[in-house]
């Protein structure tokens, strides 16, 4: 089997088994197929599936298994991930609204905003 067609194959298996796994156990069932192939697997099934060789890699080492398997209920740590905008730009929430306010319409009580940006009779935007 060419290296094309096991990367397919590869390719279509996850695609198979990752909707129902979380992060970790997508990682854990890609080094699974990357020891299988022996030599140069982990650079196979890390083109065939997306997941970069230092991340096979780093569960190989077990740097990834801090805690036993289903020992924790979130896959990430308390805190990871992307930091929400308004946290490093405080003021964007209130600039965002005074941009949109002059055409907001509807019940100001409602969390739903309708806004209105029709052209002013009689004026041209350009």
């Amino acid at each position: 089997m060419s290296n094309d067609e096991l990367v397919e194959t590869i390719r279509k298996k996850f695609e198979r088994v990752s909707t129902v796994l979380d992060e970790r156990g997508r990682r854990v069932w890609a080094l699974a197929e990357a020891e299988a192939l022996g030599y140069g697997g982990q650079s196979i099934v890390a083109k065939a599936t997306g997941l970069s060789r230092m991340t096979l890699y780093s569960e190989k080492c077990g740097h990834a298994q801090d805690d036993p398997a289903g020992s924790r209920r979130h896959v990430r740590k308390a805190g990871g991930g992307r930091k929400k905008l308004i946290e490093h730009e405080p003021t964007l929430l209130s600039a965002l609204e005074r941009l949109v306010e002059p055409t907001t319409r509807g019940d100001p009580e409602n969390p739903l905003r309708w806004t209105c940006l029709r052209e002013p009779a009689g004026s041209s935007w350009a």
